[in-house]
């Protein structure tokens, strides 16, 4: 049986949602409102896995019939194994363009030029706090707190000195290679448009 607290751990998403929705009423950009809707969405996505994860630890606590175990201890793994996918795992949860490293070769993959890139992810293709209206310090937060790491990247967009809230809406809310998004693009795609993904 998963040694995780799923309630300890729902209590503090909890609170770090409370925080994003207030957070989220400060914002003065539609990029910066675009992230924090998408971290809500995710974070709504992770109680609703933690409670599932709670009430499947309940069970097993009490249940004797080896049949019923073994599916409740599938169910739990799901469970875990959905945190871990969603940001608590060696990737984390992208809120924009999916970039993930690769420690084993030493660099990543990078999504819009389709190559092989050596070394670090870039500092600059990571969109700083100054564009995020807070959201920065609540990303650390949550990373602290939960384990569960979100990114900022933009690869192939400049925000420039206007600031994010001049970026071409098709830039945040087609995320590239960000399955996690794809759907959402092709419900709400008008006919004859295309998306930013490669």
């Amino acid at each position: 049986m998963s040694d995780l607290d799923f309630l300890d751990l729902s209590r503090q998403l909890g609170a770090l949602r409370t925080a994003v929705r207030k957070n989220l009423v400060r914002c003065d950009t539609r990029f910066a409102q675009s992230l924090h809707e998408k971290l809500l969405v995710a974070l709504n996505g992770h109680l609703k896995t933690c409670r599932e994860g709670a009430r499947v630890q309940r069970r097993l606590r009490t249940e004797t019939d080896p049949a019923a175990r073994e599916v409740l201890e599938q169910t739990l793994g799901d469970c875990v194994g959905d945190l871990e996918s969603g940001g608590r795992g060696f990737y984390p949860w992208h809120l924009l363009d999916a970039v993930d490293r690769d420690p084993d070769f030493g660099g990543y993959r990078h999504p819009v030029a389709a190559m092989w890139c050596h070394g670090p992810i870039p500092e600059r293709m990571t969109v700083g706090d100054e564009h995020l209206c807070g959201l920065g310090p609540i990303l650390q937060k949550i990373v602290a707190q939960t384990g569960i790491r979100f990114t900022t990247y933009l690869c192939d967009a400049s925000i420039g000195p206007e600031g994010a809230g001049h970026l071409d809406p098709e830039i945040y809310e087609r995320p590239i290679n960000n399955f996690r998004h794809l759907s959402h693009v092709y419900e709400d795609m008008p006919t004859g448009s295309t998306a930013r993904h490669v």
